[in-house]
């Protein structure tokens, strides 16, 4: 089982990888700045899992304190810029994510500050890092994979939308909303939610290769 999980951790880099040289090559710019963000912020994470898989000492793991919760704010990232290019819907606007993302971040540095931490040792994921108290940040997240699986839902009746890219962004919405709910019932299904993270990556990866392919037919 510790093999599958470590596995999982390295399959997620090899798509944030993939998903970095392509959003460099052939993204638009608004999207490219965008994309790089969300998966520079999943490679930290990821990274700092395997830290905390192989790591044998735990006097440092209190400075991947503000790293271990970065799914908070790349989820919902990639959840808006993944719909945002597989609708292929001029009226969503950036800007108003952008200030959402601003207040969002703001909201997450201050909980991660002010909220103590939980460690664990498991024979499957290493070190477990939780909060003691996350103030609804994961229910809140869940709310919000709820309305991308709603809007990814009607999205797909739009004329230009990429029906096999939404059909993969509501699928990873609802799977992000029930592992995110399993994972709430305790450090056992720690792993859980890496799954519907992995959805959403591989989700975003093909969006970004419709440009690759665009690109080579131009």
């Amino acid at each position: 089982m510790d093999y599958i999980y470590l596995g999982l951790l390295f399959v997620m880099i090899l798509l944030v990888y993939e998903g970095i040289t392509t959003s460099l090559c052939y993204a638009p710019k608004k999207i490219k700045y965008i994309t790089l963000c969300a998966l520079i912020l999943v490679l930290l994470r990821y990274i700092s899992l395997i830290v905390l898989f192989i790591n044998e000492r735990p006097l440092y793991l209190y400075m991947l304190k503000p790293i271990m919760f970065l799914e908070i704010i790349y989820i919902p990232i990639i959840g808006f810029i993944t719909i945002y290019m597989l609708s292929r819907n001029e009226k969503i606007k950036l800007s108003y994510f952008y200030m959402l993302l601003v207040v969002f971040t703001g909201v997450y540095l201050l909980v991660t500050i002010k909220s103590p931490i939980n460690t664990n040792i498991s024979d499957v994921y290493g070190y477990i890092i939780t909060l003691k108290k996350d103030y609804g940040l994961y229910i809140v997240l869940s709310i919000i994979n709820t309305i991308y699986l709603i809007v990814s839902i009607k999205a797909y009746s739009f004329k230009y939308s990429n029906k096999i890219g939404i059909t993969f962004s509501i699928i990873s919405a609802l799977t992000m909303i029930i592992t995110i709910l399993i994972s709430l019932l305790g450090s056992f299904f720690f792993g859980v939610k890496l799954i519907g993270e992995l959805f959403w990556v591989i989700t975003l990866v093909y969006s970004l290769s419709k440009f690759k392919k665009k690109f080579k037919i131009n």
